[in-house]
């Protein structure tokens, strides 16, 4: 098994680097409820920079906590903030996203914090670890990975963002998956030529991805299959003991399973093991398994590497990337769009484009009505399916000639599935004036 702390940069990279300015930087964050890591990407490097909590020391995991002194309007975050506690300094907080995800306010000393100002709080003393290596100034891009980008994780995270002034066209989320996708094609071509597994161990649960490639189409379709399995903990018995050996070994005959209906369903070419789970000596018989015509990888840093390498995606596509297109569950599966007249011709007018993150996607335009006061639009979906329209009827709008109604329309995604629609009613000038009238509606894609 290799120990994956760095990732090789295929040549077809280059050219696409040498575009970016060379005193610019991209950052990716992996933000998790136990831990956040960075790193940092410039011009002048082969691969990202991992930022250690510790200077002088390879400690790439900030535990995700801040603490405040008694008394006093001093923070301390990461391990530092343990410390606080531990020496009776201050008062810990922890569960810092499920915590800013509910927004109750919470009081300490008489005084009432907002946990999303805490959460941007703890981001900002992990981005003043760059101060040095990749100053705001000249940061073009920062992308804030996380495992699951719901509707109100996107809503915190925007927050944090506004909190911290910093610029929102430099900021973008996505997925574990999504990161994941980036660091995969950024590895030597012969480590994806088949299928890619990923096993990360997260308390007592495993997760595993598998990304799929559809060299059918143009360009070519990367899909990834989720599933997480039970029964992966680590129970308290006595190093070497019988007991702890019967629990490996049940552990270990578990994971061959899972491993032998993954592997033997298509071929694998490479697995990666990540979490603090697999740094035990328990998997014996899996690892020998994996080991066998495949390339098995064990770290840490998967998903903050493939941040960085999102982010420096956004500043200019790579020929790799350009030949792929991931579709994960939080990719918008469909194209939406509608026929409009331009300049007396018939003509396809698109809305929202599928492959990009739902959360990302909106659109704003000013249309004129012809005779009728239903809007149609066109779902297209990638996969080949059928083509269906929607129709968005204005119930009780002002009666008008023909093309004596303007309208704002704006369209954006709730999640990865439904999609609002709103649309005022503008008039036509002084001859019909705005009747202010608003259409609000939520439609299943």
């Amino acid at each position: 098994m290799e120990k994956k702390g760095n990732s090789a940069l295929i040549g077809e990279k280059k050219g696409a680097i040498e575009k970016i300015a060379k005193d610019k930087a991209v950052i990716g964050i992996d933000l998790t409820e136990d831990f956040a890591q960075v790193c940092y990407w410039t011009p002048e490097q082969d691969e990202p920079v991992m930022m250690s909590a510790v200077s002088g020391e390879e400690k790439l995991c900030i535990p995700t906590a801040l603490a405040k002194k008694y008394g006093e309007h001093i923070w301390t975050f990461g391990e530092e903030a343990f410390r606080t506690e531990r020496e009776n300094e201050g008062f810990l907080f922890t569960s810092l996203i499920e915590k800013a995800k509910e927004g109750a306010l919470i009081e300490v000393e008489t005084r009432d914090y907002d946990p999303v100002d805490l959460l941007a709080l703890f981001i900002k003393k992990c981005l003043s670890m760059l101060a040095l290596a990749a100053p705001m100034e000249k940061v073009a891009a920062i992308v804030i990975t996380v495992e699951d980008p719901d509707t109100r994780m996107i809503q915190v995270l925007n927050q944090v963002v506004s909190i911290l002034r910093i610029k929102p066209e430099k900021v973008f989320f996505q997925s574990h998956s999504e990161s994941a996708y980036h660091y995969i094609l950024q590895q030597s071509r012969d480590l994806w030529t088949r299928d890619v597994l990923i096993l990360e161990i997260q308390g007592a649960q495993l997760k595993l991805l598998r990304f799929k490639r559809n060299p059918h189409t143009s360009p070519m379709v990367v899909l990834v299959d989720e599933k997480s399995y039970d029964g992966f903990g680590s129970g308290d018995y006595p190093e070497g003991s019988a007991a702890q050996e019967l629990e490996y070994k049940k552990k270990d005959q578990t994971l061959l399973k899972h491993l032998v209906e993954q592997c033997n369903e298509n071929y694998v070419s490479a697995v990666y093991l990540l979490g603090e789970g697999f740094s035990e000596d328990w998997c014996k018989e899996s690892l020998k398994y994996m080991c066998t015509n495949r390339r098995v990888f064990q770290g840490n840093n998967l998903f903050s590497k493939g941040a960085c390498y999102g982010a420096r995606e956004k500043l200019i596509v790579s020929e790799v990337e350009e030949k792929h297109v991931f579709l994960g569950k939080d990719k918008l599966k469909s194209n939406l769009g509608m026929r409009v007249v331009r300049e007396g011709e018939d003509s396809y007018m698109a809305l929202l484009d599928a492959g990009k993150n739902w959360y990302e996607v909106s659109k704003e335009c000013d249309l004129i009505l012809d005779s009728e006061d239903t809007i149609q639009m066109q779902v297209t979906p990638v996969d080949g399916k059928k083509v269906r329209e929607l129709q968005f009827y204005l119930e009780g709008c002002p009666i008008r000639p023909p093309r004596a109604t303007r309208i704002h329309m704006e369209v954006r995604m709730l999640s990865e599935n439904r999609l609002y629609v709103k649309v005022t009613d503008l008039g036509f000038g002084e001859f019909f004036p705005a009747s202010g009238m608003e259409w609000v509606s939520e439609i299943d894609l």
